[in-house]
């Protein structure tokens, strides 16, 4: 790593034309960070006037790094696609100033294995990482090829702030079995901010958590923390946004600001009004868990919010559900409790909206606006009574599988909407074509830059979903008897699937399989495997489960073998 990438601070903020040329320049030349090939970088063009050669590669890398947009990436954790509807700001300030990708997905809806996809580009049977505990949750990432890595090699200043991949801090780097990485800098990181997921004793007054929302440690480039012990989460998160905003410009080098909100996910402080365990049909004890917010919010959402999105998710009939969803219905003292959750959500989401607005403007207050892309999206998202699922996420269902999808940014206009498909592997690979960057590594996901500028092509290739490993159950054999790998390796995934524009099928270890038409099932009550009139259907998601289920590269986006109808009302826009 070069001495600009190790410089602390807000030094890198200060460096100047001069050091942004002379990186730019090395990126152009293809200088790397060691033990990692450097992405190919598009030419600039000539430079009018200049007759020295070496005069004229610098104004060219100086020009180049001036052409490559900005890009502000805010992600949340555990938000739902239709809790936009509590973010005026984010709708009003990006989705109505940019796109909204209407079928956006996380494949693997679980917060470890989504976000190694969101920085690499791929699925998880392909980065490894399956889990939030060990062994398959932090250590094991391989994060030597990433976006970060790819923009900064590109000459980019790279910031992160907020929460990482599940164990950082508390866990071994990735590679190592033993130790902790509370002083680990990830490749490719200028600046880094991230919460430590534990690690420093309780009796260091600098301990605090990412799921501690007033009492967040955060990790200053690896060299110290900073305690942010009685201020709220969110708020501190906005608040450096800015100052790194402000910060960067004016100046010639690009910026990649990723933002990692932990809101609306649960964490401490315990609060007076969180739901008391309830007891449900069958006897069984249910732990409600809940989000933490500010008093200032508290009860914003009371009159608006009267029923959780799945208290009215009624099956009449639950027996053609596989074994891992079988539960009682949800009794009354249940609803209420998931009523409680579901409005302490939206009270942190709209906090989260706040600092969305104040970062938009400091965008706008830079004079950058117009060559920043801001993203903004989800993990995964959450389950809130569908199913019988009192709450949780990773299983492959539309509440959980379905994540917000908005940007704004140059060649973007304002007002669409997309019903192509997007997900978390495509985001790099997106983000590095509008840098003008070819990753140096293989990825699974497609850029959806030109879909975002110039509209929809055609929901053509299938969405692989996968679930991790389940204590008990092993995978044996897929549909056809055949034996399962996953890249050559043992398959530890539990439930692996294909989402179309119409279907959702899955395969489960043991055998239990799941189809629904969302075209006339958008809820998925009618599990329809085995039904003589899906027969044909059946057997073709099958197939195609079959050749993408251990996918590598551009063999995961292979195009479905017919299109089926699109489902475009399978999941109605209650966004506001």
């Amino acid at each position: 790593m070069s001495r600009l990438s190790r410089l602390s601070g807000r030094t890198w903020l200060r460096t100047g034309a001069v050091a942004a040329v002379v990186v730019s320049t090395l990126a152009v030349i293809g200088v790397a960070g060691p033990g990692r090939p450097a992405p190919a970088v598009k030419p600039a063009p000539s430079v009018r006037g200049s007759t020295d050669s070496g005069d004229s590669a610098v104004a060219q890398a100086a020009q180049a790094a001036q052409a490559r947009p900005n890009i502000v990436f805010i992600m949340v954790d555990d938000m739902r696609d239709d809790d936009l509807r509590f973010m005026p700001w984010t709708r009003r300030l990006i989705r109505d100033q940019g796109v909204r990708f209407v079928n956006s997905f996380a494949p693997f809806p679980l917060c470890c294995p989504a976000r190694a996809s969101v920085l690499t580009g791929r699925y998880a049977h392909n980065h490894q990482v399956y889990g939030v505990n060990a062994p398959y949750a932090f250590p094991s990432f391989h994060d030597r090829s990433t976006i970060a890595t790819w923009l900064h090699d590109a000459g980019y200043a790279t910031v992160y702030v907020g929460k990482y991949l599940n164990g950082y801090g508390s866990m071994p780097r990735p590679g190592h079995r033993t130790g902790k990485s509370l002083h680990y800098v990830p490749p490719g990181w200028s600046r880094w901010r991230a919460s430590i997921d534990g690690g420093l004793p309780a009796s260091d007054p600098r301990a605090g958590g990412t799921y501690n929302f007033f009492d967040t440690t955060l990790s200053r480039n690896g060299e110290g923390f900073v305690n942010y012990r009685g201020r709220y989460q969110s708020r501190v998160y906005g608040e450096l946004t800015e100052e790194i905003i402000r910060g960067r410009a004016p100046a010639a080098r690009p910026y990649f600001l990723y933002v990692s909100y932990t809101a609306p996910h649960s964490g401490s402080p315990v609060e007076p009004d969180d739901p008391a365990p309830v007891r449900r049909n069958d006897g069984q004890l249910v732990d409600f868990l809940t989000t933490a917010r500010p008093d200032d919010v508290k009860g914003r959402f009371d009159r608006r919010v009267r029923a959780a999105p799945g208290a009215d998710w009624k099956d009449p009939d639950f027996s053609d559900k596989p074994g891992y969803l079988r539960a009682p219905p949800i009794n009354a003292a249940e609803r209420r409790a998931m009523l409680e959750v579901t409005r302490q959500r939206a009270e942190a989401l709209s906090v989260v909206d706040s600092q969305v607005r104040r970062t938009v403007a400091a965008v706008e207050a830079s004079g950058e606006a117009r060559r920043t892309l801001i993203l903004f999206t989800s993990d995964n998202g959450y389950f809130l009574g569908e199913q019988r699922r009192r709450q949780g996420k990773i299983f492959p269902h539309e509440p959980s599988l379905r994540v917000p999808l908005l940007l704004r940014g140059p060649g973007i206009a304002a007002g669409g909407r997309r019903h192509d498909p997007v997900t978390s592997i495509d985001l790099a690979p997106t983000l590095a074509d509008l840098a003008g960057v070819t990753p140096p590594s293989r990825v699974d996901g497609v850029s959806v830059l030109d879909v975002a500028r110039h509209g929809d092509r055609g929901w053509v290739r299938a969405v692989l979903t996968e679930t991790g490993p389940m204590m008990g159950v092993r995978r044996n054999t897929n549909e056809a008897g055949q034996p399962l790998s996953s890249g050559g390796r043992r398959d530890v995934r539990f439930a692996i699937g294909v989402r179309t524009s119409r279907y959702l099928y899955v395969d489960l270890a043991g055998g239990a399989r799941e189809l629904y038409d969302l075209a006339k099932d958008p809820r998925e009550y009618r599990n329809l495997v085995g039904v003589r009139a899906y027969a044909a259907t059946q057997r073709e998601l099958a197939q195609v489960l079959d050749r993408v289920r251990a996918c590598d590269g551009r063999a995961c986006a292979a195009p479905l073998p017919r299109s089926s109808p699109p489902a475009r009302d399978a999941a109605p826009d209650l966004s506001g």
